[in-house]
C-alpha cells in the first residue's frame, strides 16, 4: 500500500514539474513576443527640420510638421529664429515612439506654442501616409493647429 502511495506522490509531483516548466516556457516567449512588438511599433521620430513635399528619404518620411515663428519681431531681434518640428515614420524599431506617443507629443508641442503665443505654421504631407492610423494622426494634428490657431494655415 505504502509502495503505490509513494509512486501515486512521485508521479504527481512528476507531472507538477512538467506543468510548471511548460507553463514558464510559455511565459518567456509571450514576453519575447510582447518586447518584440513594443520595438517593432517604435516606428515614429520626431526631427528639428524642415522637409519638402517632393523629398524622398527612406530613413525619415514625413507625415506632419510645422514651423513656429516668435510672436513679436522684437524677440526675432534677439536672435530667436523659426524653428520647425516635423514628426516622420522611419524603419521599425529605430524610432522613438509609437503612433499615439508621437501623436500626444505632437499635440502637447501644437498646444506648447500656442500658449507661447507663436504662430503656427503646418504642413501635412497626406500622400505619404501608410495606412488609416497614419491618416487620423495627420487629421487630428491638423485640427488641434486650426483649433489652437483659430485659423486654417495649411497646404
Amino acid at each position: 500500500m505504502f509502495m503505490v502511495f509513494a509512486g501515486v506522490i512521485v508521479f504527481l509531483l512528476f507531472a507538477a514539474g512538467v506543468m510548471a516548466y511548460q507553463n514558464c516556457r510559455l511565459i518567456a516567449q509571450q514576453e519575447a513576443g510582447d518586447s518584440a512588438g513594443r520595438i517593432s511599433s517604435l516606428m515614429y521620430s520626431v526631427y528639428y527640420q524642415s522637409f519638402s513635399y517632393n523629398e524622398e528619404r527612406p530613413e525619415a518620411v514625413p507625415l506632419f510638421q510645422f514651423t513656429v515663428r516668435p510672436p513679436a519681431e522684437g524677440q526675432r531681434a534677439s536672435g530667436e529664429i523659426d524653428k520647425t518640428i516635423a514628426l516622420c515614420r522611419v524603419p521599425a524599431g529605430s524610432g522613438e515612439m509609437a503612433l499615439s506617443d508621437a501623436q500626444n507629443w505632437m499635440l502637447g508641442s501644437i498646444r506648447q506654442s500656442a500658449l507661447r503665443g507663436e504662430r503656427i505654421i503646418p504642413a501635412s504631407f497626406k500622400d505619404k501616409a501608410a495606412g488609416k492610423g497614419e491618416q487620423e494622426l495627420i487629421f487630428r494634428l491638423e485640427t488641434a493647429v486650426k483649433e489652437e490657431t483659430g485659423h486654417a494655415d495649411h497646404h
